[in-house]
């Protein structure tokens, strides 16, 4: 017979049980919760804003938090934002145009066109991208030659206009850095963007450690750009080479170290003005190909500066389009390119305002978040990229797009197809190889002065699919040291049985 004590007893465990299992599963003791509370109690983030928020797509269950409203710079996680955006907006298939016209008229006894050629940009990141054309960069201008050319045109009385105005003429966000803008990874999104929008100036250094460097040459030339040198020979064996210089200005100022003992060394810069740097290259092309043309390049802008410009009717003489919208996200989010998510940020701007400007792109698409449910308490969006400091995200609103693409988008598959995988592409190439979440965890990397950040997808033991955002900020150890500790809170996630 079974004593009271043991009935009792067997009541209270049966209580306990149930009491657990009700527990929320964010407040259970399992390995990301120990992961987490390790990460609390770093003394190497005594001073560090620490932020994580993961749950489960499909339930919405929370699975694990720490400071999860708590707004900190996302640095690239912010690409997910504007990756995420254009596709709900524009959809996977879409594709940039940019096009070649003119105004006036042919004549063709005399193969003249009385007028000009205009570029008319689309907002096209990818026109001679080296991640598309990597071995014929200029095709595109091949091509535009070979049009205009078959119309019969041997001689313009006018000129080649590049005309960027589908966005702002204010082609960097006003919050980046000096030392960001004038280097390749701060070019700003143009209207008629040209081969990333970048130049590389080749170096030749001295023999030993502070000696001077000398400029050899820039490829491609781009007209007018001067440079006060100031870049010194190094023992370190890496670029730490800076151009500084603003958009539509042609002086640059070189400054920094270059290993030492180099006959060739290239930087990477931004072109000043894009636009003009496309007129300029298609009037070569087409003088080389035996056309003449009885004008200089200009741009609509450098125009209106002048007072000069006129409304003029255009006819169309080939449209250039694009890769697909979803080839573009997932070379912007495996790559982390900031120009191609810059321009994903403005031309949101155009679908939601119908308003190509960076300050209003980025608002509107606050707002477009805002619309769907998001608390937007906390979120300040600077730009596209992630690389303003003025930018702010929660991880619950990171993760809140996360759920949104994975249960309502329809954009799904080409939005999750773009995360870098753990181990094996992009950014996260290096990240958890021989862990559980090589082949298996897809996310957004994000790093810039004393932050690091991730956010994205990773499938747990059980079977559940979690949407995760992380960041640490103002760490007291390495760069890698705090990836580390990110990465392992990646491999608690998906160590998870529960």
């Amino acid at each position: 017979m079974i004593s009271k004590q043991l009935v009792f007893a067997i009541m209270f465990l049966a209580i306990q049980v149930a009491c657990a299992q009700d527990k929320p599963i964010h407040k259970q003791k399992h390995a990301l919760n120990v992961a987490l509370q390790t990460i609390k109690n770093d003394k190497q983030l005594k001073n560090a804003s620490i932020s994580f928020y993961a749950l489960d797509v499909k339930t919405g269950s929370v699975i694990g938090q720490l400071n999860p409203n708590m707004s900190l710079m996302p640095a690239s996680t912010q690409k997910v934002v504007s990756t995420a955006s254009i596709l709900e907006l524009y959809g996977a298939k879409y594709r940039f145009k940019t096009q070649i016209e003119y105004s006036g008229y042919i004549d063709t006894i005399t193969h003249t066109l009385h007028g000009d050629i205009y570029i008319r940009g689309g907002g096209d990141p990818t026109l001679g991208s080296v991640h598309f054309y990597r071995n014929n960069q200029e095709k595109v201008f091949k091509t535009w030659t070979t049009a205009i050319k078959s119309l019969g045109i041997k001689k313009i009385t006018g000129k080649v206009i590049g005309d960027a105005q589908v966005y702002s003429m204010d082609i960097v966000p006003r919050s980046w850095a000096w030392e960001d803008m004038g280097n390749y990874y701060g070019a700003g999104a143009c209207g008629l963007t040209i081969i990333d929008n970048l130049y590389h100036l080749h170096f030749r250094s001295g023999a030993s450690h502070g000696d001077a460097t000398t400029i050899t040459s820039t490829y491609p030339i781009i007209p007018n750009l001067t440079f006060d040198n100031h870049v010194t020979a190094s023992n370190k064996n890496q670029d730490n080479a800076y151009i500084f210089g603003s958009p539509y200005n042609y002086d640059r100022f070189t400054k920094g170290t270059i290993p030492k003992g180099r006959s060739d060394f290239p930087i990477k810069g931004s072109i000043p003005d894009p636009a003009y740097y496309t007129a300029f290259r298609l009037s070569q092309y087409l003088e080389t190909d035996s056309i003449i043309i009885l004008q200089s390049p200009t741009t609509i802008r450098l125009l209106k500066k002048e007072k000069t410009y006129k409304t003029e009717k255009r006819k169309l003489i080939y449209r250039s389009k694009s890769p697909s919208l979803a080839q573009i996200v997932k070379k912007t989010n495996e790559k982390s390119i900031n120009l191609f998510a810059e321009h994903c940020m403005t031309h949101c701007g155009l679908s939601l305002v119908n308003n190509g400007d960076n300050d209003v792109a980025v608002d509107a698409v606050e707002q477009f978040w805002a619309n769907k449910g998001m608390d937007t308490d906390g979120l300040h969006l600077a730009d596209g990229s992630g690389l303003s400091r003025d930018n702010t995200i929660t991880a619950k609103q990171l993760v809140f797009i996360l759920q949104y693409m994975n249960r309502k988008s329809k954009q799904y598959k080409s939005f999750y197809a773009s995360l870098p995988i753990a181990g094996r592409t992009g950014t996260l190439r290096s990240i958890g190889k021989g862990t559980l979440i090589e082949g298996n965890l897809r996310a957004k990397s994000g790093s810039i002065r004393k932050v690091r950040a991730y956010t994205g997808y990773v499938k747990t033991r059980s079977g559940r699919t979690l949407a995760f955002a992380m960041n640490i900020a103002n760490y007291n150890c390495s760069s890698s040291a705090a990836r580390n500790k990110l990465v392992a809170l990646m491999t608690a996630m998906a160590s998870l049985t529960i």
